[in-house]
């Protein structure tokens, strides 16, 4: 009778069908979250480029916000203005804080919810 004995191999049903869920749930999450990564690496590109503006540190916030919103634009990153601060400080310069937050619509009533926060402020020359 020891001869018989047999040993399971592989997952079985209820395993395989566990992990194809599980994939899909982490592969929806990537599908829906990439994009936002997507544009909050641009942000950060854009605000990396303003080190490289010639004039940058005698500009004032108006030139800032220009070319700020230039290289969302042509990067296709839509934020709120509300979303952009760009101030001027007696000591350091023209300061940018881009703050925000995006909620997208995951699986039925469940969100997820993702913040961003970059900042910028002009280096000495």
């Amino acid at each position: 009778m020891t001869g018989m004995k047999s040993r399971q191999k592989g997952l079985s049903l209820f395993s395989t069908l566990i992990a194809i869920m599980v994939g899909g749930v982490v592969f929806t999450a990537v599908v829906k979250l990439g994009p936002l990564y997507m544009d909050d690496y641009a942000i950060a590109r854009v605000l990396k480029s303003l080190d490289d503006k010639p004039g940058i540190a005698s500009a004032g916030v108006p030139e800032v916000k220009e070319w700020l919103n230039k290289g969302l634009k042509t990067n296709l990153v839509e934020l709120d203005p509300k979303e952009i601060r760009v101030k001027q400080d007696r000591y350091d310069g023209v300061m940018v804080d881009i703050d925000y937050e995006r909620r997208i619509k995951f699986i039925r009533n469940v969100d997820l919810i993702v913040s961003f926060e970059h900042d910028w402020k002009v280096k000495p020359q």
